[in-house]
């Protein structure tokens, strides 16, 4: 499928719209991907001139290849809860892949990309997509990012992306009250990637080849898979093919995380949703995704998210009487962590 987008619009000339705007949300567009593809819908919504979301939720028969001419100044955050895919720049060796928990920050101007989404799996994904020539955004890491004709920084696994992500998904409001709050969560996204990616720093020419960067994702996919119970280093690194520094120092460069930063996110992760459904106590949660040291817990749990463990509920807006403890699910008789707690990786 070849795309050519002057401007936001332009990714859209290839999809149907098929639900018209109603009346609480004059704002958002749906369409439907073509029928050739698969199946599915791309929910659209205008946050402002020049900033709108994108919500992708589709299934493709076959190998699906896009080929994008960017004619514009584009800014995109994008965070992927389900799927796989790979896309790269045109002309560059480099592969960035769309897998589950990842989020990107994008810039391109006046280039190409070429994606690969895959078959026969559900592909959910979000996009922020931002016009620059639309937005007035006075900010110093934001200028020097704009100086360049291609940047593109992936983050994996971090708990406070994950988490707004989801509320950005879960929106409780209708009307201007969505477009406000969603506006503000991408403000809190943007700053967040903006921090991490280091755009102050002089761009260093990456020294990963591409077998590298297959050893790492498949890294990443086994740390996914095994969390609770993840492999030391020595032993990630025969299991994805790599050294042990290179494994150190690759991870951290493809993902913006280190290996035991990544499992800490995953297991963060977990302890909040588990919190949120109140059926647990905060030491129960702590024991359950491997911490026996409860005020280290609290401790990595409040410089994750900025409040203490105890405060989920109210920080999600979940009304206490909701808890149903007698249904607990979660158990400490079935704690995969039998006395043991982040010993085997080290930063």
């Amino acid at each position: 499928m070849q795309i050519g987008t002057k401007n936001l619009e332009g990714i859209f000339d290839e999809f149907k719209k098929v639900a018209p705007r109603s009346a609480l949300q004059t704002d958002q567009d749906v369409y439907s991907i073509p029928e050739r593809a698969g199946e599915g819908t791309y929910q659209r919504t205008c946050l402002r001139s020049g900033m709108e979301i994108s919500w992708f939720d589709a299934n493709f028969r076959d190998a699906i290849s896009l080929d994008v001419d960017v004619q514009y100044p584009h800014l995109e955050i994008a965070y992927t809860w389900e799927g796989q895919g790979s896309w790269e720049q045109s002309g560059d060796s480099r592969n960035y892949a769309l897998t589950a928990g990842t989020s990107s920050l994008l810039y391109i101007r006046d280039d190409k990309v070429h994606a690969e989404l895959s078959p026969r799996e559900r592909m959910l994904h979000m996009e922020i997509r931002m016009d620059m020539r639309c937005l007035n955004m006075q900010l110093p890491e934001l200028s020097r990012l704009l100086e360049r004709r291609f940047f593109c920084r992936q983050t994996a696994g971090a708990p406070q992306i994950r988490l707004i992500a989801e509320q950005m998904k879960q929106c409780p409001y209708s009307g201007s009250l969505r477009k406000l709050y969603l506006e503000g969560k991408t403000f809190e996204l943007l700053a967040i990637h903006l921090d991490d990616a280091g755009i102050e720093r002089q761009p260093t020419v990456s020294k990963l080849t591409a077998g590298d960067i297959r050893c790492l994702y498949e890294a990443k996919e086994i740390l996914s898979r095994r969390w609770r119970q993840p492999p030391g280093l020595l032993e990630l690194a025969r299991l994805s093919g790599l050294n042990d520094y290179k494994l150190k120092l690759g991870f951290k460069e493809l993902f913006g995380t280190t290996v035991f930063g990544y499992v800490r996110g995953m297991r963060m992760n977990e302890a909040r949703k588990i919190l949120e459904q109140g059926r647990v106590g905060v030491n129960e949660a702590a024991i359950l995704v491997g911490y026996h040291n409860f005020s280290h817990f609290a401790a990595l749990f409040r410089k994750t998210y900025g409040y203490n463990p105890s405060e989920v509920r109210k920080v999600a807006g979940i009304d206490p009487g909701q808890a149903e403890r007698s249904e607990n699910p979660y158990s400490v008789m079935n704690n995969p962590f039998p006395g043991r707690e982040e010993r085997r990786l080290h930063e």
